[in-house]
């Protein structure tokens, strides 16, 4: 299909109706586009109107891309088995809207004339975000129950234990009771009502609790896979493909939080390029990235597992949130990213070996909060820039024991 017949499919047919009626008066077409696109004259730097079919061009271009955005930007609904099928169905109704292309998945023809079925256009628009707001709102839903059969547990367990409590006391009365009496038999049958509701009472205490903990440790295993799957769906920094900062924000939040819960491990390692300013200033922004790519790469490669989240902190640094991981398991994987930086080679400069890293790391604490955490991670970043960079430097809590060593240097 040739140009101009491409514009003229991507023209709204009023437009080109318009266009098209060489006998109308000039003064008529003026005054029709003003009342549409409103007057131009209002305007001190515009000395002419903007043509009409580079508005409509315009206008067409951009809902094409809000459509594709919501595509490329989407995340799983239930009812979506093919995560990719959804994009797909975007970029066809995208081109529609830009020049009137067929959309197989809804049974929506090639346009002879270039004219778009708006209402169709609109209605796959709204059924998708409503849908999007069901999923989230029953996914909200759900963590709140979770939430409220945590709390619930919590407070069954105090009141059990305020019952075991009394009975036990009420058992020991009896025995000073009949210690009081000084009768022989009394004393010994007292002490073996004790001994045995004692017994009961802790017996069913325990039946209890690990009942109670293994539902919980049910739930909280399904809402764990709920966070990690959605945590692939969270955006993604363009030039290194890591996850952005509000991503590590989001992630970072709920490492925390599930320590508390289930005092499972975690470790934050803060990454920063050592001198990449110079090599910004000396080869350019182009080599620039092409190294923050290769950090970035590097980062996935060092650190594989499901679970482990690698972010683009800001500018050249990143941050790596290892759960389930303590820090003494941390020194070979850190050791293995700062070898691989070392070896990093940029196109502009094949034969330099330019970039390095320093890395700061620390392990989760009791009572430890997300800004606690980040703090002391930044802390030992620090030392390792001021100790010579190019090396890891452990920081433990105030605290916490010493494992590994408090500031050990891995380089």
């Amino acid at each position: 299909m040739s140009g101009s017949i491409d514009r003229d499919l991507r023209t709204p047919l009023g437009v080109r109706a318009l266009k098209n009626a060489p006998s109308a008066p000039i003064e008529f077409r003026m005054d029709f586009v003003s009342k549409i696109f409103g007057s131009q004259s209002d305007s001190p730097t515009s000395k002419e109107p903007v043509p009409i079919e580079s508005i409509a061009d315009g206008a067409l271009d951009t809902l094409g891309s809000v459509i594709r955005v919501m595509g490329d930007e989407s995340f799983p609904l239930d009812q979506d088995v093919d995560p990719a099928a959804f994009p797909a169905v975007c970029a066809e109704f995208a081109r529609h809207v830009e020049n009137g292309a067929a959309v197989p998945s809804f049974d929506i023809p090639q346009s002879p004339n270039g004219a778009r079925q708006w209402e169709r256009v609109r209605r796959f628009f709204a059924d998708r975000r409503h849908a999007e707001k069901s999923f989230v709102t029953e996914r909200l839903q759900d963590y709140r129950e979770v939430v409220d059969d945590l709390v619930a547990g919590l407070r069954d367990i105090g009141e059990r234990d305020e019952i075991a409590e009394t009975s036990i006391l009420e058992s020991l009365q009896n025995i000073d009771d009949a210690v009081a009496t000084g009768a022989l038999p009394q004393i010994k049958a007292a002490l073996t009502r004790t001994v045995t509701q004692v017994n009961e009472t802790f017996a069913q205490q325990k039946e209890a609790y690990e009942r109670q903990l293994q539902e919980l440790n049910e739930r909280m295993s399904s809402l764990r896979q709920d966070l990690v799957a959605a945590r692939e769906e969270m955006k993604r920094d363009a030039l290194t493909d890591a996850y952005n900062r509000g991503a590590f924000e989001t992630a970072i939040t709920q490492s925390v939080n599930m320590h508390f819960i289930m005092q499972q491990p975690v470790t934050l390692v803060m990454v920063d390029l050592d001198k990449f300013k110079e090599i910004n200033d000396s080869l350019g922004h182009t080599a620039g990235d092409e190294v923050l790519r290769a950090v970035g790469d590097g980062l996935a490669r060092s650190f594989i597992r499901k679970s482990d989240f690698v972010a683009r902190y800001g500018g050249d640094e990143f941050a790596v949130i290892l759960t389930d991981t303590p820090a003494r398991h941390c020194e070979p994987l850190i050791e293995r990213f700062l070898e691989h930086a070392r070896n990093i080679r940029v196109s502009a400069a094949p034969d330099e070996a330019l970039v390095a890293c320093s890395v700061g790391y620390t392990e989760i604490a009791e009572g430890d909060t997300v800004a606690d955490l980040v703090k002391r991670a930044d802390q030992a970043l620090y030392q390792a820039k001021r100790r010579g960079r190019d090396q890891a430097v452990f920081l433990a809590a105030p605290d916490a024991g010493e494992s590994p060593e408090s500031g050990r240097q891995s380089a």
